[in-house]
């Protein structure tokens, strides 16, 4: 097509310059110059070319090597199974071999839970996620040759299985296993599934789960211990047929606050690993439970809603009751008052005297000159019109912290239509949002009046959004924190403090242990340029440890993951303020990478064959097996270049020295 549309250009070139130059109007008796037809054609012709842009193609050809990826197991494991230096030794022969710096291009990396480029091996992490090691590489570099050479233990703490990774067709998988994979007779305690909460007196399920690895017949001991004192025993039988066995039964809360607990399991006279033989587990006794009122005139399915999100917590307990029952408010920690109209009345007047605290959910059809008469913090307009709205969070939102919640596209819901305006200060968390506008109008609210606390949400359809969640997460763990954290500040009684300390009273050292502090200015509103720092004290050793706090959305964090077990005090200071708050909290000890009793081969074996996996000291095996692969080739690869005339800036400087030559001609012939 362009080089029809170029023949085409040339023609019309022609034409003008012929016409121009007389040669088609043979009536006029002038002396021919062929040289300007000549230059007016060229002139023309190179112009036209500008508007036919033809493309011009250049092939240029690169060799590309095949990768080498080498990932390196940078957790625990390989420390407890002796194999540091040996693989550090191996990984060293395998950068610095000629034959395979020539041949392919290496990039390393190490990995735990998470991949990075390879810096320092500490050896040092606390989980392992081989199928991450497998996969991500491929990712990658998708279209390019490459082996992915695994030095690891081959075994696998979190993540999915690897076992079942599929490798693609430009990747070979190499796995070079560290430490004995000699299977030795041991028993584990695998798993401990309990409550994290017990009520005072109360009974709570304990299920521990021991395996066994062996043939010969045994019978070991279990029991479960609180300082000095034993809460549980049992004996259990194994032998080669019988590989696990599970410990049910119920231990009974006898005191307040953490309770903390280990399961051990009698180990064998042969056994190597006896780390996995133990576990501490811990449950929080609390010594009473917060009951919440839901109070309705009428049937809706927010109602249940609420009721499922509020017992998600099991430290609360719902009960419905319609305005008509008898009920007291005084058995209560905080009441919600689902619907708004004088069927509430009574509510009201207890609610006045017991100053209690109070949710409002004005629900469907609510009589808003009832709530404007029974509330003085704000007034709404009574247009008797509903908006489909949207939640629109709002950012700066401080009362509780909803930093790990998103609430982006969920379904609308009804609100009233009518401004609202405050009459005192409230702490606004959900704005509406109507289609695409985004409205400084509220849905959701919360204030202080005196000693009481008190939150608004001007919505009916709420259990859309606790169905949207599900849809969302396959859980419904976003709405029902977000009630959660609302019932929790509603619940407590205890004075609104300009710094608040967000932690838990036990963590598992395999977990993350994250604190979370907010500070508020004197006016109560978040203070982002606050500096916080943490003093921890460990109860045992006298330790003293400063971490500073890290602004983060709304609240400040401080992670402290990476302590060891123990008991912990600690403080937090605001400097150049006079706000300080202290607490404890305990770490139970759990390093899953010393339950690894020994190498694993069984799942690289499965993936790539047993010819394929290799051990320790094989690296010679492993440069002449990656030498010898026939995909691991170095390949030609073509690149087409296309460039057009008008990138050709060549071309102007001829068209200007074209119109310059024939202008310079018909001026010296005085034709000009």
């Amino acid at each position: 097509m362009t080089v029809i549309l170029m023949i085409i250009a040339a023609a019309v070139a022609a034409l003008i310059a012929l016409f121009q130059y007389g040669y088609l109007d043979t009536s006029k008796n002038i002396k021919k110059k062929p040289w300007f037809a000549l230059l007016r054609f060229l002139t023309v012709f190179c112009i036209l070319l500008l508007f036919v842009a033809p493309r011009f193609e250049s092939k240029s050809y690169e060799s590309l090597l095949p990768q080498l990826v080498i990932m390196v197991d940078d957790s625990k494991s390989i420390d407890y199974l002796e194999s540091t230096e040996t693989l550090q030794n191996d990984l060293q022969l395998l950068l610095e071999n000629e034959n395979l710096n020539s041949k392919f291009e290496i990039q390393t990396f190490q990995f735990s839970d998470q991949i990075k480029p390879i810096d320092s091996l500490g050896f040092n992490k606390t989980d392992t996620d081989l199928s991450k090691a497998i996969m991500e590489p491929q990712e990658l570099f998708k279209n390019r040759n490459k082996a992915i050479v695994v030095l690891t233990d081959g075994n696998q703490t979190t993540g999915n299985s690897y076992n079942y990774s599929k490798l693609d067709d430009k990747t070979s998988l190499y796995p070079l296993i560290y430490g004995d994979t000699t299977q030795y007779s041991d028993l584990q305690i695998t798993n401990i599934n309990v409550n994290r909460y017990s009520y005072l007196n109360n009974e709570f399920p304990v299920e521990v789960f021991i395996s066994y690895q062996g043939s010969e017949s045994v019978n070991r001991s279990f029991r479960v211990t609180q300082g000095k004192n034993t809460l549980y025993k049992e004996s259990f039988s194994f032998d080669d047929n019988k590989k696990s066995a599970i410990a049910s039964f119920n231990i009974t809360s006898t005191a307040v606050g953490t309770q903390s607990m280990i399961a051990t399991i009698e180990t064998l006279s042969e056994e190597k690993n006896t780390k996995n033989n133990y576990r501490s587990f811990a449950v929080e006794v609390i010594d009473q439970q917060t009951n919440v009122l839901i109070l309705s005139d009428q049937l809706h399915p927010d109602i249940g809603a609420l009721k499922k999100a509020i017992e998600s917590n099991q430290q609360r307990k719902v009960t419905i009751k319609n305005t008509s029952d008898a009920y007291d408010l005084n058995e209560y920690n905080l009441v919600v008052m689902y619907g708004v109209s004088s069927a509430f009345a009574k509510a009201y007047s207890q609610k006045a005297q017991l100053n209690k605290n109070t949710w409002i959910i004005t629900g469907a059809d609510p009589d808003l000159n009832y709530l404007n008469a029974n509330h003085s913090a704000f007034e709404i307009d009574n247009d008797n019109e509903f908006d489909e709205a949207q939640p629109l969070l709002n950012e700066s939102y401080s009362t509780f912290n909803l930093e790990e919640l998103n609430f982006e596209d969920y379904p609308p819901v009804s609100v009233p239509f009518g401004e609202l305006t405050f009459n005192n200060n409230a702490n606004v968390l959900f704005y509406k949002k109507i289609g695409n506008i985004k409205t400084t109008q509220p849905i959701w609210f919360t204030y202080e009046n005196a000693d009481s606390k008190h939150a608004v949400t001007l919505a009916s359809g709420l259990w859309r959004w606790r169905a949207q969640s599900f849809l969302n997460n396959k859980d419904f763990k976003n709405f029902d924190d977000l009630v959660s954290s609302q019932v929790q500040y509603l619940a407590s009684n205890k004075k609104r403090n300009r710094l608040e300390v967000d932690y838990e009273t036990f963590y598992y050292q395999n977990q993350s242990i994250l604190i979370n502090a907010q500070y508020l200015d004197k006016n109560y509103e978040f203070e982002d340029n606050g500096i916080l720092n943490l003093n921890i004290r460990n109860k045992e050793t006298k330790t003293v440890i400063t971490r500073p706090f890290v602004l983060n959305g709304n609240s400040y964090v401080v992670d402290l993951s990476g302590l060891e077990h123990g008991d912990y005090t600690f403080l937090v200071k605001v400097e150049n303020d006079q706000l300080s708050r202290s607490g404890s909290f305990s770490i139970l000890e759990y390093d899953i990478e010393k339950q690894q009793v020994n190498a694993s081969d069984a799942g690289m074996k499965k993936l790539v064959g047993k010819s394929t996996v290799l051990y320790q000291g094989q690296t010679d095996n492993l440069i002449e097996k990656l030498n010898n692969d026939p995909l691991l080739q170095t390949v030609e690869r073509a690149t087409i270049q296309q460039s057009s005339l008008i990138d050709w800036k060549y071309l102007l400087g001829i068209i200007l020295v074209l119109l310059g030559l024939e202008w310079f001609l018909r001026k010296y012939n005085g034709l000009v």
